[in-house]
């Protein structure tokens, strides 16, 4: 199982060096974003002067919370497989707390020269460029531990990313009868207590729960156009070759599981119907 410390080291240095440079952004664009909501609350009058204090970090760090709580919201999504778990809100959150924190540093802006004041245009430019930046800085950090994460085999939009490394791997499983995931109310199968109870041998015979999260794995390496043309014989020969065997039937219907909760882009569709 491919590691973080098994990334070339100039690949960890600009991870590092990427995850201080956003940090410092942050910093600078709260404190940036604090001072003119500050400012511009206490202005308003509408709240005493403990309130003003606090009221400049609710923006941003509801964003930072709908961040996590996106991402999290697709790792459930794989998890369950289910469609009541969505990232709306959390996505409508974000959106909510970045427009204002941009309104917010605009209109602070504006307020200080008025219409008339030549110098408003560049006021209202300056003032929205630092939480522009933040929010652009944390999709590119976002973005590389997602391809790191892609890297190691734990991709944050699959099951892999919250559980221990699979056992099969050079890893010992985890204290759980079910192993790695416990059955799914719909799809899963509760391991009868000899599956339970069989440990990996030299053939890569492994319990159910198991095999789910080797195939589940394998299928979320796949590019949506891969996975179209994936057929459930490729899919136990891959796993062979990892020293893992899975019939062709249990794969198979994994497989049908797995195209149903990630079904392809619609634009991949309308091309594959044409």
């Amino acid at each position: 199982m491919t590691k973080f410390r098994h990334l070339p080291g100039a690949g960890r240095a600009i991870i590092v060096v990427v995850a201080i440079g956003v940090l410092a952004i942050a910093v600078v664009a709260c404190a940036t974003s604090y001072n003119a909501i500050y400012r511009l609350v206490g202005q308003l009058g509408l709240y005493g002067y403990r309130i003003n204090q606090a009221f400049p970090l609710l923006l941003d760090a509801a964003f930072l919370v709908a961040e996590l709580a996106a991402i999290l919201g697709g790792i459930m999504r794989a998890v369950t497989r289910s469609d009541e778990v969505s990232a709306g809100w959390p996505g409508a959150a974000m959106l909510l707390c970045g427009l204002g924190t941009i309104g917010f540093n605009v209109g602070h802006a504006d307020l200080l020269g008025g219409r008339g004041d030549p110098l408003t245009v560049w006021r209202c430019v300056v003032a929205a460029l630092p939480p522009v930046l933040m929010m652009v800085s944390f999709q590119v950090l976002i973005a590389i531990v997602k391809w790191v994460m892609l890297h190691l085999g734990r991709p944050l939009n699959s099951a892999a990313a919250l559980t221990p490394t699979t056992p099969g791997y050079g890893m010992v499983p985890p204290p759980s009868p079910y192993g790695l995931f416990p059955p799914h109310p719909v799809f899963g199968q509760v391991p009868s207590v000899g599956q339970q109870g069989v440990p990996q041998n030299g053939h890569g015979k492994l319990p159910e729960p198991t095999k789910r999260a080797a195939v589940e794995m394998y299928l979320s390496q796949l590019r949506p156009q891969e996975l179209g043309v994936t057929t459930a014989s490729s899919v136990v020969a891959a796993l062979a070759g990892q020293g893992v065997a899975v019939e062709e039937t249990y794969a198979g219907r994994i497989l049908g599981e797995w195209r149903v909760a990630h079904p392809a882009p619609t634009k991949a569709r309308r091309k594959g119907g044409r």
